[in-house]
């Protein structure tokens, strides 16, 4: 057997190893439980996750993230790419990428996404989402290295071929040939225009690092020391190289390929499960993936191992994610924190070099879901997101999903507060501690009907009662509250019992079906499970549905400071083309019209008490603000959310009168929950003009007024659809006729967010057009794009339905 042909055994065995490796994860229930070992304690972290392979749309391929950490990109098995923006805390880029086998995936700071298979590269436009190019390769992929200071990319492959790609061109620069044995080691220097390539061949054939110039492809250096060596990586100065091989971690000149000598006792041998394939190289720090799937970091001088991941019983063998290069990413331009796939499946993690712990974790499906989780217990993403991913304890089976601990620990733009600051709490969720005084529900009786966990009751009396017990922890209990067609219609307080009983009305509201579930809030400030069932009513249709439509748009504040240019005519245009659009849907639409100097809170509190009390629940309620929204400080009572009147005359600085004047998330809440339309949808464009901030840090307040808007969609279950308290500009009415975000919302009510074509606008669909319309315009018009924010906490309705 030639030399060629035992390379190609050995790397064929290698990647054979590794499909059965994955094919064996498949099997299992549960995709991820988490938990590290430090070297000289032993000691397994306390934050565990998992998820169920049936709750996950595809499973992740690949991860990258830019060199300066703004942009992470995600690739999954159903050829889906997704681009998150750190700073924005929200998912901005969706779209289907090619067909290809992924062999490994990077992301420029420009833009690009480079997807390589086996035998081609692809250069995609993210923000357009579109392909730019396809380049080919002579032979399969072993290897890619990738410098994102220079935009060039290297590919290893069989037969000893590295090809060399401009990314800025989207051209080959260079192929070089290292012998006919597949690259094993590759990385591009940062500064100079070399690579330097390892090559495998038999197991037992050791073979010296080269370095070669790109520019002719001219060998320039080569090792005297020998070795089996999988891994290749320059440090930020291009002054050194680290390279893996049977004798662990070996330190060159980067100039001449001069030995520096070994570094420490790491996986000294290719049986030590400890074989590298991929790393990150700091000044005094090593980061490396092996075939264990384990995460390591070592100190470059002594050796001495800082942290792992690796678990001694722990698979062997490379995932499929990250297997062509480090996998391993910077999240800040100082390197000290960095993401990494050490899992090979949906649940990326986060590594802080200088607390030398893992701080938190990045969920990733391949529809619309993400969810981040920080060491603390803090989280952030979607609901859905939440849904799927749960909390899980060593000391039982028990589990709970992180949608229970919402209320207490969500966290907006979490990523990017604790990739820019020292933001990570040392406490650590204690999991198997609260999971043991979780409460648990069951359905006892409906309507004096024993009920089955599983059975759909079905009736034709309008009004029912709802019996729940608590069967574990009922002490731990709080309140009970039952949910219906995901609005809260009742809560009932703990006084020392195990059983609760709710009167319901039914309707067919979203149909025959009827949606419950029931929660209890704990001691711990996590809510239980959802206890869900369904109640199909056969009873008199309900009357045609009325529309209770209001509109409050304040140009004119009692403090001319605070005055807006265009809220008046957003909400005189969101009013008409509601109105419009959605008539034929309604018996009638009742409209409440507050505008200036009209817009008090007396007056927008009776419009809701009158709702209140003419309201059923097959009504829908949609509430559009235009004006300021501020939090207050919190210095006297807790802060608080506020849509803020004309008769405001400060934002900042005097709480008392917020909470005399101003209409706060809490009286919002009660008014949505008192109300009983089971439809509510609310727009809120909350502007802050320069004046209005008064010097304070908008961004901090940003953060706090997205936790409060979501909170209260949660606690209503219902739709809060928001812009992100931006300055308002002329050049936007000029153009647009609105600002940017009403602009949006009333093109997408005329029908553009009808991308389905079923002549049926539902609030999820105008939710997604508005979240994808207003970055794009935005960014024409400003430069920069602006994200809305929507929380989705109720059930899917149609807002409008278009004739041919």
């Amino acid at each position: 057997m030639s030399d060629q042909e035992l390379g190609r055994e050995v790397i064929a065995a290698y990647l054979w190893l590794e499909h059965c490796i994955v094919e064996r994860l498949k099997l299992c229930v549960i995709l991820a439980i988490f938990g590290y070992y430090e070297a000289t304690s032993q000691e397994v972290d306390v934050i565990r996750l998992g998820y169920a392979e049936s709750g996950i749309v595809s499973a992740q391929t690949g991860m990258a993230a830019t060199a300066d950490g703004r942009h992470l990109v995600f690739a999954f098995k159903d050829h889906i790419i997704k681009v998150y923006d750190v700073f924005a805390g929200k998912m901005i880029r969706r779209f289907k990428g090619p067909a290809l086998d992924l062999f490994d995936l990077q992301v420029t700071k420009d833009g690009k996404i480079i997807l390589i298979g086996k035998k081609e590269v692809e250069i995609w436009n993210w923000k357009e989402s579109k392909r730019i190019v396809t380049l080919p390769l002579t032979f399969e992929a072993t290897k890619t290295a990738f410098s994102p200071g220079r935009n060039l990319l290297a590919v290893g492959q069989f037969e000893g071929n590295t090809a060399v790609f401009d990314l800025n061109e989207g051209k080959l620069l260079r192929e070089i040939v290292y012998k006919k044995h597949h690259v094993s080691a590759l990385a591009i220097h940062p500064r100079s225009n070399v690579i330097v390539v390892g090559v495998m061949a038999a197991m037992n054939a050791l073979l010296p690092l080269k370095l070669f110039d790109i520019a002719t492809g001219a060998e320039v250096a080569s090792s005297s020391k020998k070795d089996f060596f999988t891994m290749a990586a320059f440090d930020g100065a291009g002054e050194r190289i680290v390279a893996w091989g049977r004798e662990g971690n070996q330190l060159f000149d980067a100039k001449d390929l001069r030995h520096l000598g070994r570094i420490g006792n790491d996986g000294v041998q290719y049986a030590g499960r400890n074989m590298a394939y991929g790393s990150l190289l700091t000044d005094d720090k090593v980061m490396m993936l092996t075939d264990t799937r384990a995460f390591n970091v070592s100190n470059v001088r002594t050796g001495e191992r800082l942290f792992t991941t690796m678990r001694e019983d722990g698979p062997r063998g490379l995932g499929r994610i990250g297997v062509g290069t480090t996998s391993i990413y910077a999240l800040n331009p100082s390197m000290d924190k960095v993401i990494v796939n050490t899992t090979g499946n949906n649940i990326n993690q986060l590594y802080d070099l200088k607390r030398n712990a893992m701080i938190g974790y990045f969920f990733c499906d391949s529809n619309d879901d993400f969810a981040i989780v920080a060491r603390d217990g803090r989280i952030d993403g979607t609901p859905a997101a939440h849904s799927k991913l749960y909390w899980t304890s060593r000391k039982s089976d028990k589990k709970t999903s992180l949608e229970s601990t919402f209320e207490k620990g969500y966290t907006p733009k979490l990523l990017s507060q604790f990739i820019g600051s020292e933001d990570v709490q040392n406490t650590a969720f204690d999991s198997d501690n609260i999971l043991d005084r979780i409460p648990v529900i069951a359905l006892k009786a409906i309507t004096a009907n024993k009920a089955s966990d599983t059975a759909t009751f079905e009736t034709s009396q309008k009004s029912i009662t709802i019996e729940v017990t608590v069967k574990q922890n009922p002490t731990e209990v709080t309140s009970v509250t039952l949910h219906q067609n995901a609005k809260p219609v009742r809560t009932l307080q703990n006084e020392g019992r195990s059983t609760y009983t709710f009167p319901a009305s039914l309707n067919h509201s979203f149909g025959d079906e009827n949606y419950f579930f029931v929660t209890a809030s704990s001691k711990a400030g996590i809510d239980s499970e959802k206890m869900k069932f369904k109640v199909r009513y056969k009873g008199t249709v309900d009357a045609k549905p009325k529309l209770f439509l209001v509109t409050i748009g304040i140009n004119q504040y009692k403090n001319p400071k605070y005055n807006l240019n265009y809220a008046q005519a957003d909400a005189d245009g969101v009013q008409l083309m509601i109105s419009q659009q959605a008539n034929s849907l309604f018996q009638e639409i009742i409209s409440f019209s507050i505008r200036n100097d009209q817009a008090v809170k007396t007056n927008i509190l009776a419009a809701l008490e009158d709702i209140k009390m003419k309201s059923e629940e097959q009504d829908m309620l949609v509430l559009y603000y235009a004006g300021h929204g501020v939090m207050s400080e919190g210095v006297s009572r807790d802060k608080e959310f506020f849509i803020v009147p004309h008769d405001v005359t400060q934002l900042y600085g005097k709480d008392e009168l917020l909470f005399e004047k101003a209409v706060s998330a809490t009286e919002l809440k009660t008014a949505a929950r008192q109300i009983n339309a089971q439809k509510q949808v609310f727009f809120l464009d909350a502007c802050q003009s320069s004046g209005a901030l008064e010097g304070m840090e908008n961004r901090t307040r940003g953060v706090a007024e997205e936790k409060a808007i979501a909170q209260l969609a949660r606690s209503t279950g219902s739709f809060w659809i928001t812009s992100t308290g931006t300055d308002q500009f002329a050049s936007e009415f000029a153009k647009l006729g609105h600002g940017i975000f009403t602009h949006a919302l009333i093109e997408g009510l005329k029908g553009a967010a009808d991308t389905n074509g079923d002549l049926r606008l539902t609030v999820r669909e105008l939710s997604t057009y508005i979240e994808n319309k207003v970055p794009e315009l935005s960014d024409q018009l400003k430069g920069s794009p602006q994200y809305p924010s929507a929380y989705s906490f109720g059930n899917d309705f149609p807002l409008a339905v278009y004739r041919n």
